[in-house]
Protein backbone atom coordinates (compact mmCIF):
# COMPACT_ATOMS: atom_id res chain seq x y z
CA UNK A 1 0.00 0.00 0.00
CA UNK A 2 1.35 3.10 -1.05
CA UNK A 3 2.30 5.40 1.94
CA UNK A 4 0.03 8.77 2.14
CA UNK A 5 1.47 11.79 1.80
CA UNK A 6 2.06 13.90 4.98
CA UNK A 7 1.05 17.21 5.02
CA UNK A 8 4.44 18.66 4.57
CA UNK A 9 4.98 16.69 1.45
CA UNK A 10 1.43 17.91 0.08
CA UNK A 11 2.51 21.37 1.21
CA UNK A 12 5.68 21.05 -0.94
CA UNK A 13 4.19 19.45 -3.83
CA UNK A 14 1.99 22.61 -4.34
CA UNK A 15 5.33 24.99 -3.57
CA UNK A 16 6.92 22.95 -6.27
CA UNK A 17 3.86 23.39 -9.05
CA UNK A 18 3.66 27.36 -7.67
CA UNK A 19 7.10 27.69 -9.43
CA UNK A 20 6.03 25.63 -12.78
CA UNK A 21 5.17 28.48 -15.72
CA UNK A 22 2.12 26.00 -16.48
CA UNK A 23 0.62 22.37 -15.60
CA UNK A 24 2.22 19.12 -16.68
CA UNK A 25 0.47 15.89 -17.23
CA UNK A 26 -1.40 15.01 -14.02
CA UNK A 27 -0.89 18.53 -12.68
CA UNK A 28 -4.02 19.93 -13.22
CA UNK A 29 -5.54 17.17 -11.24
CA UNK A 30 -2.85 17.05 -8.15
CA UNK A 31 -4.39 20.98 -7.56
CA UNK A 32 -7.85 20.13 -7.70
CA UNK A 33 -7.14 17.35 -5.16
CA UNK A 34 -5.06 19.48 -3.00
CA UNK A 35 -7.42 22.50 -3.09
CA UNK A 36 -9.84 20.28 -1.60
CA UNK A 37 -7.68 19.08 1.01
CA UNK A 38 -8.62 19.97 5.10
CA UNK A 39 -5.84 21.50 5.79
CA UNK A 40 -6.32 25.41 4.55
CA UNK A 41 -2.29 25.60 4.20
CA UNK A 42 -2.53 23.10 1.36
CA UNK A 43 -5.83 24.19 0.02
CA UNK A 44 -4.09 27.60 0.24
CA UNK A 45 -1.04 26.89 -1.63
CA UNK A 46 -2.92 25.06 -3.98
CA UNK A 47 -5.67 27.81 -5.20
CA UNK A 48 -2.79 30.18 -5.35
CA UNK A 49 -1.19 27.99 -8.08
CA UNK A 50 -4.88 27.43 -9.83
CA UNK A 51 -5.02 31.32 -10.09
CA UNK A 52 -1.70 31.66 -11.36
CA UNK A 53 -2.04 28.71 -13.84
CA UNK A 54 -5.18 30.36 -14.80
CA UNK A 55 -6.65 26.58 -14.56
CA UNK A 56 -9.97 27.21 -15.31
CA UNK A 57 -11.73 24.00 -14.43
CA UNK A 58 -10.43 24.60 -10.93
CA UNK A 59 -13.12 27.00 -10.32
CA UNK A 60 -15.81 24.73 -8.96
CA UNK A 61 -13.10 23.32 -6.41
CA UNK A 62 -12.73 26.44 -5.18
CA UNK A 63 -16.00 27.96 -4.60
CA UNK A 64 -16.28 24.65 -2.50
CA UNK A 65 -13.32 24.82 -0.93
CA UNK A 66 -14.39 28.47 0.34
CA UNK A 67 -17.89 27.16 1.72
CA UNK A 68 -15.96 24.34 3.23
CA UNK A 69 -13.90 26.81 5.28
CA UNK A 70 -16.93 29.09 6.24
CA UNK A 71 -18.39 25.81 8.51
CA UNK A 72 -16.22 26.25 11.31
CA UNK A 73 -14.04 29.16 9.87
CA UNK A 74 -12.48 30.51 12.69
CA UNK A 75 -10.72 26.80 13.70
CA UNK A 76 -10.70 25.02 10.42
CA UNK A 77 -9.13 28.30 8.31
CA UNK A 78 -7.10 30.99 10.61
CA UNK A 79 -6.39 34.09 9.52
CA UNK A 80 -8.88 33.10 6.61
CA UNK A 81 -5.37 31.89 4.47
CA UNK A 82 -7.39 29.27 2.32
CA UNK A 83 -10.88 31.64 2.01
CA UNK A 84 -7.93 34.35 0.78
CA UNK A 85 -6.38 32.51 -1.95
CA UNK A 86 -9.51 30.94 -2.99
CA UNK A 87 -11.44 34.42 -3.82
CA UNK A 88 -7.96 35.66 -5.33
CA UNK A 89 -7.93 32.19 -7.21
CA UNK A 90 -11.50 33.16 -8.58
CA UNK A 91 -10.79 36.44 -9.61
CA UNK A 92 -7.74 35.44 -11.27
CA UNK A 93 -9.84 33.26 -13.43
CA UNK A 94 -12.82 36.32 -13.78
CA UNK A 95 -15.13 34.28 -12.22
CA UNK A 96 -18.38 35.06 -13.13
CA UNK A 97 -20.44 33.92 -10.43
CA UNK A 98 -20.75 36.95 -7.49
CA UNK A 99 -22.24 34.75 -4.60
CA UNK A 100 -18.38 33.66 -3.54
CA UNK A 101 -17.75 37.38 -3.73
CA UNK A 102 -20.74 38.61 -2.10
CA UNK A 103 -19.97 36.07 0.78
CA UNK A 104 -16.44 37.26 1.32
CA UNK A 105 -17.05 41.01 1.32
CA UNK A 106 -19.47 40.62 4.34
CA UNK A 107 -17.39 38.38 6.58
CA UNK A 108 -15.90 39.29 9.69
CA UNK A 109 -13.67 36.52 11.21
CA UNK A 110 -13.34 36.99 14.90
CA UNK A 111 -10.03 35.28 16.05
CA UNK A 112 -8.42 34.81 19.93
CA UNK A 113 -5.38 37.14 20.20
CA UNK A 114 -4.13 39.26 23.20
CA UNK A 115 -6.82 41.44 24.97
CA UNK A 116 -10.13 41.38 22.98
CA UNK A 117 -10.34 39.27 19.73
CA UNK A 118 -9.23 40.19 16.55
CA UNK A 119 -10.81 40.52 13.35
CA UNK A 120 -8.59 38.31 10.78
CA UNK A 121 -11.57 38.79 7.38
CA UNK A 122 -10.49 42.68 6.09
CA UNK A 123 -7.76 41.12 3.22
CA UNK A 124 -11.34 38.29 2.11
CA UNK A 125 -14.17 41.47 2.62
CA UNK A 126 -11.27 43.54 0.16
CA UNK A 127 -10.43 40.62 -1.97
CA UNK A 128 -14.81 40.19 -2.40
CA UNK A 129 -14.88 44.47 -3.37
CA UNK A 130 -12.53 43.99 -6.33
CA UNK A 131 -14.61 40.48 -7.34
CA UNK A 132 -17.72 42.04 -7.22
CA UNK A 133 -16.79 45.29 -8.60
CA UNK A 134 -15.59 43.30 -12.22
CA UNK A 135 -19.31 41.56 -12.02
CA UNK A 136 -21.18 44.85 -11.36
CA UNK A 137 -24.09 42.89 -9.85
CA UNK A 138 -26.93 44.65 -8.83
CA UNK A 139 -26.49 46.30 -5.54
CA UNK A 140 -23.04 46.71 -5.90
CA UNK A 141 -22.96 50.62 -5.75
CA UNK A 142 -24.47 50.14 -1.82
CA UNK A 143 -22.43 47.46 -1.17
CA UNK A 144 -19.14 49.49 -1.68
CA UNK A 145 -20.67 52.61 0.40
CA UNK A 146 -20.81 50.96 3.23
CA UNK A 147 -17.66 49.33 2.68
CA UNK A 148 -16.03 52.88 3.08
CA UNK A 149 -17.26 52.84 6.35
CA UNK A 150 -16.23 49.21 7.66
CA UNK A 151 -14.31 49.37 10.30
CA UNK A 152 -10.76 48.05 8.72
CA UNK A 153 -8.96 51.18 6.77
CA UNK A 154 -7.72 48.25 4.15
CA UNK A 155 -11.06 47.44 3.31
CA UNK A 156 -11.99 51.42 3.03
CA UNK A 157 -9.12 52.15 0.72
CA UNK A 158 -10.44 49.23 -1.44
CA UNK A 159 -13.81 50.49 -1.45
CA UNK A 160 -12.75 53.90 -2.28
CA UNK A 161 -10.75 52.29 -5.41
CA UNK A 162 -13.46 50.43 -6.38
CA UNK A 163 -15.65 53.08 -6.85
CA UNK A 164 -13.41 54.41 -8.82
CA UNK A 165 -13.48 51.86 -11.09
CA UNK A 166 -17.01 52.38 -11.20
CA UNK A 167 -16.66 56.24 -12.52
CA UNK A 168 -20.57 56.63 -12.11
CA UNK A 169 -21.83 60.00 -11.14
CA UNK A 170 -23.37 58.41 -8.44
CA UNK A 171 -19.54 56.90 -7.12
CA UNK A 172 -18.13 59.92 -7.40
CA UNK A 173 -20.69 61.82 -4.99
CA UNK A 174 -20.04 58.85 -2.74
CA UNK A 175 -16.16 59.75 -2.74
CA UNK A 176 -16.26 63.63 -2.44
CA UNK A 177 -18.61 62.61 0.99
CA UNK A 178 -16.33 60.17 2.27
CA UNK A 179 -13.55 62.95 1.88
CA UNK A 180 -16.35 66.01 3.38
CA UNK A 181 -16.46 63.13 6.48
CA UNK A 182 -13.20 62.61 6.75
CA UNK A 183 -11.44 59.52 8.11
CA UNK A 184 -8.66 58.36 11.21
CA UNK A 185 -6.91 57.15 8.66
CA UNK A 186 -5.05 59.52 5.80
CA UNK A 187 -4.49 57.02 3.50
CA UNK A 188 -8.16 56.04 3.30
CA UNK A 189 -9.12 59.93 2.41
CA UNK A 190 -5.63 60.06 -0.15
CA UNK A 191 -7.28 56.93 -1.93
CA UNK A 192 -10.50 58.70 -2.23
CA UNK A 193 -9.41 61.64 -3.73
CA UNK A 194 -6.93 59.49 -6.18
CA UNK A 195 -10.12 57.57 -7.46
CA UNK A 196 -12.44 60.84 -7.71
CA UNK A 197 -9.40 62.06 -9.96
CA UNK A 198 -9.33 58.81 -11.60
CA UNK A 199 -13.16 59.55 -12.46
CA UNK A 200 -12.38 62.64 -13.87
CA UNK A 201 -9.37 64.76 -13.61
CA UNK A 202 -10.56 67.63 -14.66
CA UNK A 203 -14.12 67.55 -12.67
CA UNK A 204 -12.62 66.89 -9.43
CA UNK A 205 -9.03 68.72 -9.31
CA UNK A 206 -10.51 71.58 -7.99
CA UNK A 207 -11.87 69.53 -5.20
CA UNK A 208 -8.50 67.56 -4.36
CA UNK A 209 -6.15 71.24 -4.64
CA UNK A 210 -8.84 72.15 -1.88
CA UNK A 211 -8.01 69.55 0.21
CA UNK A 212 -4.42 70.30 -0.54
CA UNK A 213 -4.66 73.79 0.26
CA UNK A 214 -5.47 72.97 4.14
CA UNK A 215 -4.20 74.26 7.25
CA UNK A 216 -4.47 70.16 8.59
CA UNK A 217 -0.95 68.65 7.15
CA UNK A 218 -2.38 65.13 7.55
CA UNK A 219 -4.95 66.04 4.70
CA UNK A 220 -2.35 68.03 2.39
CA UNK A 221 -0.76 65.39 2.51
CA UNK A 222 -3.18 63.15 1.61
CA UNK A 223 -4.35 64.68 -1.36
CA UNK A 224 -0.47 65.37 -2.47
CA UNK A 225 0.04 61.90 -2.33
CA UNK A 226 -3.35 61.31 -4.36
CA UNK A 227 -2.64 63.54 -7.20
CA UNK A 228 1.50 61.72 -7.04
CA UNK A 229 -0.79 58.22 -7.34
CA UNK A 230 -2.53 59.43 -10.24
CA UNK A 231 -0.04 60.70 -12.28
CA UNK A 232 -1.41 63.46 -13.78
CA UNK A 233 0.58 66.27 -15.29
CA UNK A 234 -1.44 69.21 -14.20
CA UNK A 235 -0.79 68.25 -10.82
CA UNK A 236 2.51 69.74 -11.42
CA UNK A 237 1.67 73.31 -10.51
CA UNK A 238 -0.75 72.85 -7.45
CA UNK A 239 1.91 70.53 -5.72
CA UNK A 240 4.86 73.07 -6.46
CA UNK A 241 3.05 75.73 -5.84
CA UNK A 242 1.94 74.29 -1.91
CA UNK A 243 5.61 73.18 -1.74
CA UNK A 244 6.00 76.86 -1.50
CA UNK A 245 3.37 77.24 1.22
CA UNK A 246 4.42 74.33 3.20
CA UNK A 247 6.21 74.67 6.82
CA UNK A 248 7.35 71.65 8.04
CA UNK A 249 9.33 69.14 6.46
CA UNK A 250 6.77 65.85 6.07
CA UNK A 251 4.70 67.69 3.88
CA UNK A 252 7.41 69.72 2.01
CA UNK A 253 8.78 66.18 1.32
CA UNK A 254 5.38 64.37 1.06
CA UNK A 255 4.82 67.01 -1.60
CA UNK A 256 8.10 66.91 -3.70
CA UNK A 257 7.61 62.71 -3.24
CA UNK A 258 4.27 63.36 -5.33
CA UNK A 259 5.87 65.32 -7.81
CA UNK A 260 8.93 62.40 -8.20
CA UNK A 261 5.84 60.13 -8.81
CA UNK A 262 4.01 61.93 -11.36
CA UNK A 263 7.32 61.09 -13.93
CA UNK A 264 6.49 63.80 -16.11
CA UNK A 265 9.76 65.15 -17.96
CA UNK A 266 8.89 68.92 -16.22
CA UNK A 267 8.26 67.00 -12.91
CA UNK A 268 11.83 66.34 -12.88
CA UNK A 269 12.95 69.29 -14.31
CA UNK A 270 11.18 71.00 -11.06
CA UNK A 271 13.28 68.62 -9.61
CA UNK A 272 16.55 68.74 -10.47
CA UNK A 273 15.85 72.74 -10.24
CA UNK A 274 15.26 73.06 -6.73
CA UNK A 275 18.08 70.54 -6.17
CA UNK A 276 20.23 73.32 -7.60
CA UNK A 277 18.84 75.63 -5.20
CA UNK A 278 20.87 78.12 -2.89
CA UNK A 279 18.73 77.21 -0.35
CA UNK A 280 20.03 73.86 1.26
CA UNK A 281 16.65 73.00 2.69
CA UNK A 282 14.94 72.53 -1.17
CA UNK A 283 18.27 71.02 -2.14
CA UNK A 284 18.18 68.46 0.16
CA UNK A 285 13.83 67.92 -0.12
CA UNK A 286 14.27 67.47 -3.60
CA UNK A 287 17.37 64.97 -3.61
CA UNK A 288 15.15 63.09 -0.88
CA UNK A 289 12.34 62.62 -3.30
CA UNK A 290 14.88 61.60 -6.24
CA UNK A 291 16.14 59.31 -4.39
CA UNK A 292 12.97 56.96 -5.83
CA UNK A 293 14.51 57.11 -9.09
CA UNK A 294 17.92 56.59 -8.10
CA UNK A 295 18.40 53.21 -10.27
CA UNK A 296 17.63 55.63 -13.58
CA UNK A 297 21.12 55.97 -14.56
CA UNK A 298 20.24 58.90 -17.28
CA UNK A 299 18.55 60.74 -14.10
CA UNK A 300 21.23 60.32 -11.86
CA UNK A 301 23.96 61.31 -14.48
CA UNK A 302 21.54 64.85 -15.14
CA UNK A 303 21.20 65.36 -10.95
CA UNK A 304 25.56 64.41 -10.69
CA UNK A 305 26.03 67.44 -12.80
CA UNK A 306 23.86 69.27 -11.08
CA UNK A 307 25.43 68.39 -7.77
CA UNK A 308 28.77 68.82 -8.80
CA UNK A 309 27.75 72.89 -9.47
CA UNK A 310 26.39 72.91 -5.39
CA UNK A 311 28.68 74.64 -3.14
CA UNK A 312 26.81 72.81 -0.46
CA UNK A 313 28.74 70.12 1.86
CA UNK A 314 25.44 68.95 2.75
CA UNK A 315 23.90 68.00 -1.00
CA UNK A 316 26.98 66.28 -1.82
CA UNK A 317 27.23 64.16 1.02
CA UNK A 318 23.41 63.58 0.59
CA UNK A 319 23.95 62.61 -3.40
CA UNK A 320 27.17 60.45 -2.14
CA UNK A 321 25.21 58.43 0.43
CA UNK A 322 21.62 57.89 -1.97
CA UNK A 323 22.97 57.73 -5.32
CA UNK A 324 26.16 56.45 -5.51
Amino acid sequence: MAKRASFEDKLAAMRRLRDRDGPGPGDAAAVRKAIADRSNFVAAAAAEVAGAWRLAEAAPDLEAAFRRFMVDPAEDDKLCRAKIAAVQALEKLEHPRPEVFEEASRHVQLEAAWGKPVDTAPPLRAAGLIGLTRIDPPGLAETLVDALFDPSHDVRCTAASCLGAIGSDAAALALRFKCRAGDDRPEVVSEALRALLTISPDGHMAFVREHLDSPDESTAEAAALAMGNARLPQALGPLLGRFRSARTTTLRDMILLSVAMLRASAAIDALLDLAASDSDADALAALRALKVHKHDPRLVERLAAVVAGSESPAVRDRFARDFR
